[in-house]
């Protein structure tokens, strides 16, 4: 979840920027809805959160827990009132590497990570709970999204960092990575879109590869770092990290 550790990362150092207001957009409404229950109801998230926590690690074994995270994962699926988000967490805490990917149905499919025990950071959700009570949370298409800002008069006076899924160099990669969600983003029009926005300033983060550079070669691009990326438990690749954005930096990030 890159836009929540940048989110908190930047509220964390609010002394030293000059905003005034956050507003957060994902396309996935789970991230949305888990921040916007910290937000409101924290004791309720963490409440069920306990209880399931407790379960798990009082299972015996592996096999145990495996059938105990399937069972979630299937409530997860079916399921549309807001116990959904405790399940969504607990999923992240125990599913493959932390993964978030769905089937062309929709339907989170991301297998059992094998963890033994896991102990969930109750000081630290309280903690983001507080962080983010002046924070605005929104799940839209990202031109639906820029729309709400010019509605609110404040699209010319942003700062925008946007997340796009990555396109890994390596075409069998990148077909899953494509996957992550149901739908297919659309680099090329995502790209077209931003162009537009001619009088906000924004930030792009992107692996380095031949289709991304092809893609995003209109704006400034700098070297962020490098880092390891799993798609699967069977697939690792490295990849370059890049940031790209319609104003000069002074320096790589």
């Amino acid at each position: 979840m890159v836009l929540g550790i940048v989110l908190i990362n930047l509220l964390n150092n609010i002394e030293n920027f000059k905003f005034k207001k956050f507003i957060v957009n994902d396309i996935n409404s789970n991230i949305i809805n888990l921040y916007n229950l910290l937000k409101s109801e924290y004791n309720y998230l963490k409440n069920n959160l306990v209880k399931i926590e407790k379960k798990y690690n009082s299972l015996q074994d592996l096999k145990e827990k495996e059938k105990y995270y399937y069972e979630i994962r299937d409530k997860f699926n079916n399921t549309d009132n807001k116990i959904r988000t405790a399940y969504f967490l607990f999923l992240m805490k125990t599913g493959f590497n932390g993964v978030y990917r769905e089937n062309k149905n929709g339907k989170f499919n991301v297998p059992f990570g094998k963890k033994e025990y896991i102990k969930i950071d109750y000081n630290n959700l309280e903690y983001i709970s507080k962080l983010i009570q002046n924070v605005e949370f929104y799940s839209m298409e990202y031109k639906e999204f820029f729309a709400l800002l010019k509605s609110k008069n404040i699209l010319k006076k942003s700062f925008i960092y946007c997340d796009p899924p990555y396109l890994p160099e390596d075409e069998i990669v990148n077909q899953k990575q494509l996957l992550y969600t149901k739908e297919i983003f659309d680099h090329e029009e995502f790209v077209e879109c931003m162009l537009e926005l001619k009088y906000s300033k924004y930030m792009i983060s992107m692996t380095d590869s031949k289709l991304a550079n092809r893609i995003y070669g209109k704006f400034e691009k700098y070297t962020a770092r490098e880092l390891m990326r799993t798609i699967n438990p069977k697939k690792s690749f490295k990849s370059t990290e890049l940031i790209f954005s319609n104003y000069k930096i002074d320096r790589n990030i």
